[in-house]
């Protein structure tokens, strides 16, 4: 049988006193935040409008939370003026891919099939198969010394100074 010492103890104890401080001092800095938020936006509709559309344009959670700690007589417009801004910013956002899921680089043998444009304002424009409409300009597949944005405009993955490399 085995025995545990009080001096074995002690450390966890401290673990759990930290944890439930720790945890206190978040919920705090989140209060200060909020409040920081608060006192420079409630009662002002431009501010607020333009903290939503901040919010907004960089694709951030919508968060009025912040709100509850303006007057009640505030709160209403407050909380519209927050929201119009945060609708506003996200459909001015630009579009950031989040996660792409890429296919096999192909062989050296691969000829791409589809015709593409020779100019272009959206990806549809090049016709899909992993062509990409960069600065009007219809790129993807591409082989060594090939025009390149990004590393999905080569066959290889390899972009380098806007030029496709092995």
């Amino acid at each position: 049988m085995k025995r545990f010492s009080f001096i074995s103890l002690v450390p966890a104890a401290l673990l759990l006193v930290t944890a439930c401080v720790s945890s206190d001092q978040m919920a705090r800095r989140q209060y200060d935040a909020d409040y920081q938020v608060a006192l420079a936006n409630c009662g002002n509709d431009q501010t607020s409008f333009q903290t939503g559309y901040n919010a907004g344009f960089n694709n951030q959670q919508m968060s009025s939370s912040w709100t509850s700690l303006c007057v009640p007589d505030a709160r209403v417009h407050t909380t519209a003026a927050y929201q119009d801004g945060f609708v506003k910013g996200a459909n001015n956002a630009p579009i950031r891919v989040v996660h792409t899921v890429r296919a096999p680089a192909p062989s050296r043998s691969y000829a791409p099939t589809t015709t593409v444009a020779s100019s272009c304002t959206f990806d549809s424009d090049c016709g899909g198969e992993g062509f990409h409409c960069r600065d009007h300009e219809c790129m993807g597949n591409g082989w060594t010394g090939d025009k390149c944005v990004w590393n999905d405009d080569c066959a290889n993955d390899h972009c380098f100074g806007g030029t496709c490399r092995e």
